[in-house]
């Protein structure tokens, strides 16, 4: 019987090795220090990355020939096995910890019972009822499971699609994607195949995993539970759990699957946030107090979250002896950190290893710190010596930006600070030159060195090292200024001679070609020789090809027709009229150019000292890097040569033609645009595509690309934001009849231009439209601008538009409404409906008493409300709540209203809630929204407002999406925020309370800056510190993007403890003092006498707390919070307003932001101010409205050096380009920088 691998690795170990050596081996796997970073089955090849005190390469060779080679880049030379040599051993006899098979055995074993399972259905699972380990194991080949040993942990999966007979699996790699695997259910078997075919009989890496990651679940059944109609009973148990009886689960669901729990429901984006209705079940709140008692558990004292200082440094080692992975040079840098002196040149103590782990210690690692620890990994890998050069070069001009660079002469295993020697690297490279001399014999040229202005003989630096490419002069490091002078130093460095007599000829084969790469130093009289300067010309660029990468070789042409490439070092020479004339280069200019190419990719720079650079084509091509790189040398006057001889990407060499026509159709301006590039025809949605994606350049049908220029991309840019794209002609609304005029320079059709000029004329004579009478039923006196809203709105009744009136809060937009609704029911006595927030009914009802005592309403509200819709026609309007629209949608949708006005209309403001849905199905001939606040969290905002009152007004939600939200809230620009505010203009109206009621008293906004005590400070520092070092380091790893909801825990945790400690759940501090409650008793009882004053807080529970101790000190106060049902809200505003004892009001920002009419207060504390200033203003509002005729002082409560003062700073910094966004959560959370995060956590 053949002796198995396992078998022969085991009497290797025991042969070659002591007891010590096997035994620390074994350690180091046991451990799980070893990683497979390669395996290759035909060439028998292993490597492996081994962790000890560093990381070591392991290569095994030959081990089915039973001729095992091995090599390990450490320094041991006890024996011919190492310690991580043992550990990667016993890695492959017992790999994955419990595969133990013979390889030869294996392989042909799995490979003969893997036949049988491939089919053209796939490969067939006959237990797919349970899929089991050892299953998957005995169907896979040897070397696949030793590939799955590495790729299972990086791999995930990541979506499950069910559709008929199938499940298709989504496995993701490193979070990008991998593979898709489809499961076909047919005749009563179940068969798994990769989407990408494949010849494997067996199965194959991504099914490995896939299956594995199913066994390992605690659904192991999940095929069986899929096919076998199981998964009804899954979908409505979740509907169940969660309290929906009625829908479609698609709606709420989708079946996903958990390596833990398997099969699983998870949410859609509509059903985003949904938890349990089931008291017993778990759900995110309950994550999320759990994460906060876990991460108090260890906040005890200050003193345990301090970290001690670490700066980064590097160890230079040089071998020279060569090893196992070529016959090429290794150089070992080893990355450590220590504690640094007071002088901080130097690291005194505490010195070790840099591990990639820092969390313990306050270190901070640079750029460039980062790309050194990158190219370690270069050094130790198998590479040819002209690109170890390159390698080298780069490593020792970063450490010549470094203060703590050492040498470790004695090569001691484990770091020692009495070992390490500090060394100088030099800046400067060492450049070579000739000297041209002549004796009384030769004519020769003379090799030296030149180091700046210091001019050097070969013989006198020492080149012991140069087996390295590194020099030492002086006992200062260096390197050369590129690979020729290494190979003239070392294998060129003796003199050339010619005999004199043949000098010319000495010239004309030596002098001049060597010219072209070293600079000449001629001795007086030699030849005739004159020196000239050249004059810059032009710079150019040539690109080629050469395995698989894009060459760009910059070069300059100077006058004289004199050009040269940028990677050759000499001077020019050239024979004019029985002379020869030296044209001296200009390097600085030269130079100057290089550090410009190298700006335009991020590897450019380090290429930038070679003159030439390269870039593979993925990278070439990846995010149309080409087309940026392109504009840039156009940008610069670079001529570019070699496009047409590129094989993988070819320019059209026909300047785009475009041209426009518009006409006029029912509702639409129908826009036919024709571009094309000489013969081909580019259709419009191939440009919308180019556009959307920021793309100048299109592929055109013989293969070429064509280029947009510029002025034309950004007018396409204007196009597809204003018009929808059908068949070949763009449609424009005409209800964007503000913008049509500046989209097209030449309108040539008359009825085009009259249409625009008519409704351009009316527009802007709206506010001296003759004035509609205001009813005498109305029993108010209008004031002048909310005459000019109710012409306003006429103005729109008369061209059929619908409008948002977005007055500011305390401005009338009831009385205007009701005003016009009053007109409208005078000339037309239908049914109009109005739809207002819960809370807001009992002011309407009040409102419409008030002030229009003639309009019949009824109000659909209430668990009385009569479902039939006959009744509606006996009154002028019909109010009901957002709730019952959404219940009763089915009765309402097919009434036919007059007008349907949205009150608070931001309530719809989502285009995928079920509110804009349900608004959008009512029917009627006019449509109103209201609102003080269009834009709460983002420009985005008004996309559903817009729609609802004027139906394909903005277009589509992605195209408004990409066209101006994305732009305005994410990259600020001020062109396309203009755009959309006279895009828009004619059907908003807002006024601000300082523009037209100049009747109201001063307002006086300011901050009260609160200090907190040392109990308070100190609970507040040291969950900052904790937030902040989990954070950064999270941010950095995973991007803010995936980071926002643990950025927005922390510094909503943050702000609680500048309200009261006792905020935060779970604390182990027990602190109650709290100095905004200090101060906010203070002002009640010393600093507003009789006043009466509004108290709001985003935290119910603070409220609770100033309610507490406004009790215990016997001060009357009315309360209002999301809980307090529309009774007691009257109640509670009635009280507050008539009863002069009461001074106090506390008020939940959400709840009690509107509807509430509290003209009676003049005093208004904010106790815990945030981003959303509108927010706050829709609460100072509550008191500063028409009515109002005390002068009001509003007040935002921070406390210094915190969270709340820095954000301040930051809103300043933030700020939005359009008129009227607003800064928010939600806004600012987008444009977060790390840079942000460290300041607001500083």
């Amino acid at each position: 019987m053949a002796e198995s691998v396992r078998e022969y690795i085991s009497d290797a170990i025991d042969f070659y090795t002591s007891n010590d050596i096997s035994s620390a081996g074994t350690n180091l796997y046991k451990e799980g220090k070893v990683s497979l970073q390669l395996y290759q089955k035909a060439l028998d090849n292993w490597i492996f990355s081994v962790k000890d005190t560093k990381m070591h390469k392991v290569q095994i060779r030959n081990l089915n020939q039973r001729q095992i080679e091995t090599m390990c880049n450490c320094s041991y030379i006890g024996g011919r096995f190492c310690v991580h040599t043992i550990a990667a051993l016993l890695f492959i006899a017992d790999i994955d910890g419990n595969i133990q098979m013979g390889f030869d055995k294996r392989e042909e074993q799995s490979s003969q019972r893997a036949v049988s399972g491939r089919s053209v259905l796939g490969f067939e699972l006959p237990s797919f009822e349970r899929i089991t380990e050892s299953f998957v194991k005995e169907n896979t080949t040897y070397s696949v499971l030793s590939a799955v040993s590495y790729s299972y942990q990086v791999s995930y999966i990541s979506e499950l699609i069910v559709r008929d007979n199938k499940l298709i699996v989504e496995l993701d790699q490193n979070f990008k994607k991998h593979a898709r695997l489809v499961f076909s259910y047919i005749d009563d078997k179940v068969y798994i195949s990769p989407e990408e075919k494949t010849n494997l009989q067996s199965l194959t890496e991504p099914e490995v995993v896939c299956l594995l990651k199913f066994a390992r679940s605690a659904s192991p059944d999940i095929l069986k539970r899929v096919f076998k109609n199981s998964l009804e009973g899954v979908k409505t148990e979740t509907l169940q759990k969660h309290g929906i009886t009625s829908g479609q689960f698609d709606t709420y669901f989708t079946i996903g699957f958990d390596e833990k729990l398997g099969l699983v429901a998870k949410q859609t984006d509509f059903a985003k946030g949904l938890i349990p209705v089931q008291p017993d079940e778990k759900h995110i709140v309950d994550q999320i107090l759990h994460e906060i008692d876990v991460e108090t558990f260890h906040l005890e004292t200050q003193e345990e979250v301090q970290k001690q200082e670490r700066e980064m440094g590097f160890v230079l080692e040089l071998r020279t002896t060569k090893t196992y992975f070529s016959d090429n040079y290794v150089i070992e840098l080893t990355p450590i950190i220590g504690k640094p002196n007071k002088k901080r040149d130097a690291l005194s103590s505490h010195i070790a290893e840099y591990d990639g782990m820092h969390e313990d210690y306050l270190l901070t690692i640079s750029e460039h710190q980062k790309e050194l620890l990158e190219l370690i990994d270069e050094c130790n890998a198998p590479i040819k010596a002209s690109d170890l050069f390159i390698v080298h070069k780069r490593i020792m001009e970063l450490l010549a930006q470094e203060k703590h660079v050492y040498i470790n002469p004695s090569n001691n295993y484990k770091l020692r600070r009495a070992d390490l020697e500090p060394i100088e690297i030099a800046a400067e490279p060492i450049d070579a030159f000739y000297e041209v001399k002549e004796d009384d014999t030769f004519v020769y040229l003379n090799p030296k060195l030149r180091i700046g202005d210091r001019t050097l003989a070969i013989d006198t630096i020492n080149t012991e090292l140069s087996g390295q490419f590194i020099y030492v002069i002086d006992g200062a490091y260096y390197v050369t200024k590129d690979y020729r002078v290494a190979k003239l130093i070392v294998e060129h460095n003796e003199p050339i001679k010619m005999v004199k007599t043949h000098k010319d000829l000495f010239f004309e084969q030596v002098i001049k070609p060597l010219a072209h790469s070293f600079d000449m130093e001629f001795d007086k009289g030699i030849y005739v020789l004159e020196t000239a300067e050249l004059d810059f010309k032009k710079k150019q660029v040539f690109l080629s090809e050469r395995d698989h990468h894009l060459i760009i070789t910059p070069q300059v042409e100077y006058h004289h027709g004199v050009s040269v490439k940028l990677t050759t070092n000499g001077n020019i020479l050239i024979e004019e009229d029985d002379k020869t004339i030296q044209y001296k280069r200009n390097f600085e200019l030269e130079d100057d150019f290089a550090e410009q190419l190298s700006t335009l990719h991020p590897r450019f720079e380090a290429q930038k000292s070679s003159k030439v650079f390269h870039l593979h084509y993925n990278e070439f091509s990846h995010d149309m890097w080409f087309y940026r790189f392109f504009d840039a040398l156009q940008h610069n006057n670079i001529e570019v040569y070699g496009l047409k001889e590129l094989k993988s990407f070819k320019y059209s060499p026909h300047k785009g033609k475009i041209s426009t026509t518009i006409s006029s159709g029912q509702d639409w301006f129908d826009i036919q645009i024709n571009v094309s590039f000489g013969d081909n025809v580019v259709k419009l949605s191939e440009i919308r595509k180019a556009v959307m994606n920021k793309q100048r350049f299109i592929q055109l049908a013989d293969g070429s690309v064509g280029v947009l220029p510029s002025e034309w991309f950004h007018r396409f840019e204007r196009y597809f934001r204003h018009g929808e794209v059908n068949g070949e002609q763009l449609s424009v609304s005409k209800l964007r009849f503000s913008i049509i005029d500046e989209l097209f320079d030449n309108i040539e059709d008359a009825t085009v231009v009259e249409e625009l000029a008519e409704k351009r004329r009316r527009l802007a004579a709206f506010t001296q439209i003759e004035a509609t009478e205001v009813p005498s039923s109305i029993s108010a006196e209008l004031r002048h601008y909310q005459k000019e809203g109710v012409n306003w709105l006429n103005f729109l009744h008369e061209m059929q538009w619908g409008g948002i009136l977005a007055d500011d809060m305390g401005l009338g937009k009831t009385l205007q409404v009701l005003t016009f609704l009053q007109q409208v029911v005078e000339r037309d006595s239908t049914t109009n409906l109005i739809i207002v927030p819960t809370t807001l009914l009992f002011n309407w009802e009040n409102e419409i008493r008030k002030f229009a005592p003639k309009l019949r309403a009824y109000y659909h509200y209430g668990v009385d409300r009569v479902n039939d819709t006959r009744l509606f026609d006996d009154y002028d309007i019909v109010f009901t709540s957002y709730g019952i629209l959404l219940r009763d949608i089915e009765l309402l949708k097919d009434y036919q209203f007059n007008y349907i006005v949205l009150d608070e209309s931001q309530a719809i403001k989502n285009p995928a809630s079920r509110r804009f849905k349900a608004a959008s199905l009512l029917k009627a001939k006019g449509r109103l929204a209201m609102t003080g606040t269009p834009i709460e969290n983002s420009t985005f905002d008004l996309y559903a407002q817009m729609s609802f009152v004027n139906r394909g007004f903005l277009g589509s939600v992605s195209g408004f999406k990409e066209g101006f939200a994305n732009a305005i809230d994410k990259d600020g620009d001020e062109l396309i925020g203009n755009e959309l505010q006279k895009l828009i203009n004619p059907f908003v109206l807002r006024r601000t309370k300082e523009k037209v009621a100049s009747e109201l008293p001063p307002k006086t906004e300011d901050v009260i800056f609160c200090e907190m005590d040392t109990a308070q400070r100190k609970v507040y520092d040291a969950y900052r510190n904790q937030f902040r070092d989990q954070l950064i380091g999270k941010v950095k790893d995973e991007g803010i993007g995936k980071s926002k909801l643990m950025v927005l825990e922390a510094l909503t945790r943050l702000r609680q403890i500048c309200d009261s400690p006792q905020l935060v759940k779970g604390s182990n501090f027990d602190v109650t003092e709290s100095v905004k409650i200090k101060e906010i008793v203070q002002h009640i009882t010393d600093k507003t006498a009789n006043h009466k004053i509004l108290i709001f807080s985003q935290f119910v529970k603070m409220l609770g707390l100033i309610k507490d101790e406004l009790s215990r000190r016997s001060i009357d106060f009315e309360y209002l919070d999301g809980k307090s049902s529309t009774k007691q809200r009257e109640q509670s505003v009635n009280n507050f307003q008539t009863n002069d004892e009461l001074r106090v009001f506390l008020i939940s920002l959400k709840a009690g932001g509107t509807g509430l009419n509290l003209t009676a207060a003049d005093y208004v504390y904010i106790i815990d101010p945030w981003w959303n200033p509108a927010v706050e203003n829709q609460a100072i509002d509550r008191c500063y409205r028409i009515g109002q005729d005390k002068k009001v002082f509003a007040y935002r409560m921070i406390c210094r050096d915190t969270v709340e003062e820095k954000i301040l700073k930051l809103q300043e910094r933030k700020k939005k380009v359009a008129g009227d966004i607003v800064q928010t959560d939600e806004a600012i959370m987008k444009n977060l920088t790390i840079d942000d995060i460290k300041d607001l956590l500083g």
